[in-house]
C-alpha cells in the first residue's frame, strides 16, 4: 500500500508544481503581451488519435505580429492550460477549443468539446 500512496503523492505534487508554472508563465507573457499592445488572444487546439497540437493563434490588434519565440511560448501556455481542465482530450476520438484571453482584464474563457462514438446495439436470438 506504500507504493500506491508515494505514487498518489508524487501524481499530486507533480499537479501542484504544474499549476504553479501555469500561474507564472500566465504573469510572465500578460506583461510581455500587454507590453507590445496586445489585448486579446484566441488559441486553437485540437487532439485526436493520441496527438494534438495548437491549429491557430488569433493576436488582437490583429496589426502586432508575434516573434516566433512567443508564439510558441503562447502555444504552449494554451495548451497547457486547455489541458490542464481537460486531461486527456488528444485520446482516442479526441478534442477541440477555443481558449479566449481579454489580456486588458487577464480573463480567459475556454470552450471545450470532446468527440466520441456512440453505438446501439440490438440482438434477437433463438426466436
Amino acid at each position: 500500500m506504500t507504493q500506491a500512496n508515494d505514487f498518489y503523492a508524487q501524481m499530486l505534487e507533480a499537479q501542484r508544481r504544474a499549476a504553479e508554472q501555469r500561474v507564472e508563465t500566465r504573469a510572465a507573457l500578460l506583461t510581455e503581451l500587454r507590453g507590445l499592445g496586445v489585448t486579446g488572444l484566441d488559441v486553437q487546439y485540437e487532439g485526436y488519435g493520441d496527438s494534438g497540437n495548437v491549429e491557430e493563434v488569433v493576436v488582437t490588434p490583429d496589426t502586432i505580429t508575434l516573434t516566433e519565440e512567443l508564439r510558441r511560448r503562447v502555444e504552449d501556455f494554451g495548451w497547457d492550460f486547455a489541458y490542464a481542465l481537460s486531461p486527456g482530450f488528444e485520446n482516442n476520438e479526441g478534442g477541440y477549443g477555443e481558449l479566449t484571453w481579454a489580456l486588458e482584464t487577464d480573463k480567459i474563457d475556454v470552450s471545450h468539446s470532446n468527440r466520441f462514438i456512440e453505438t446501439d446495439t440490438t440482438e434477437h436470438e433463438g426466436l
